[in-house]
């Protein structure tokens, strides 16, 4: 079996998906012949590796569709190169802006004779399955949940924010009272996980720029994909594990959270796929919220926290309800 598309940028959540789907692949007995980014990614090295009737998956996340086009036009030409092998999209959210790119993508899903798309919540899945008709949609929860529970770290702050800086956020921090100490940040690395960052990146930039070293310096490769993720990950954590509180924007951001044994109150993205998934499954987990927008969701925050100033001391904190709508 061959997992393409490897997210070889610094989006911890998608590095989150990727190890969840190799804990899911782990259990299940499942090895994993073939792993390529989309720079890296060669049909006869993946030939070469996987026997006649080994599957092709393709990475999750949130980029199905012309937000993200780069990704997109990768993928349709991982499915148009791999007639010949079973593709699975692994669990994405749909979202497509132009006509004409969900044209040039239906001709491409719908020209291969095994494919199936994998959609993490149930309104995605009735979007493309009106869209690709011809094409196998099954629903399929997120697989960062794969990697299951992981250390919360010691709060210094009550709150993280952790909101979006690119297409996908609505730009709106949480309105809260004077006394909550509160960090704002995104995903990124300090300065010492940049260095590592780079460093691990050398052996891919060598794949890259000499040919024949492609294959020899393969095992290689693989190494760094999970040392990588995994540096991503940790450096998720480290920013999360700030906070008593989360309040996020992310997908992933939510997800890492409550994993980390944190109350999160989620917040929707540009495209909505936050409130969509939270009401399929998200909302299940222990001391997950989500609130419609900044002023709901820091309310949500101080009901959580129960800061008492003048009594000096933190109260328990009441039960913040549950949307109305869900």
């Amino acid at each position: 079996m061959a997992l393409v598309d490897f997210p070889n940028h610094k989006n911890s959540g998608d590095h989150l998906i990727f190890l969840g789907t190799l804990a899911y692949l782990k259990r299940m007995g499942i090895r994993v012949e073939y792993i390529a980014d989309a720079t890296r990614y060669n049909k006869s090295d993946l030939d070469g590796r996987l026997s006649e009737r080994g599957p092709i998956l393709l990475q999750g996340g949130g980029n199905f569709g012309d937000r993200w086009p780069e990704t997109q036009k990768f993928r349709e030409r991982v499915i148009a190169e791999n007639h010949d092998r079973r593709v699975i999209q692994l669990p994405q959210g749909i979202e497509f802006i132009t006509e004409q790119a969900l044209s040039e993508a239906q001709s491409v899903y719908s020209a291969h004779p095994n494919l199936t798309i994998l959609i993490r919540d149930h309104v995605g899945v009735r979007e493309t399955t009106e869209s690709f008709a011809s094409t196998e949609v099954l629903f399929c929860p997120d697989l960062a949940l794969g990697v299951g529970r992981l250390a919360g770290g010691v709060s210094d702050v009550d709150v993280v924010e952790l909101m979006r800086r690119d297409s996908e956020s609505v730009r709106a921090y949480a309105k809260m009272s004077g006394y909550i100490t509160r960090r704002g940040a995104d995903w990124g690395l300090n300065a010492r996980d940049e260095l590592a960052w780079k460093v691990l990146h050398l052996p891919g930039a060598l794949v890259r720029r000499v040919g024949f070293l492609r294959r020899p310096l393969y095992p290689l490769q693989r190494r760094t994909y999970l040392a990588i993720a995994n540096l991503n990950v940790r450096s998720a954590q480290r920013i999360l594990s700030h906070g008593e509180i989360v309040i996020t924007d992310r997908l992933h951001g939510a997800v890492l959270a409550a994993l980390m044994g944190k109350p999160v109150v989620a917040m929707n993205n540009a495209n909505g796929k936050v409130a969509a998934i939270f009401k399929d499954y998200l909302g299940t987990l222990p001391n997950v919220w989500f609130e419609t927008g900044h002023s709901e969701a820091g309310a949500c925050a101080e009901k959580l926290i129960g800061v008492d100033r003048i009594a000096g001391r933190r109260p328990e904190s009441p039960e913040p309800s549950r949307p109305s709508y869900f």
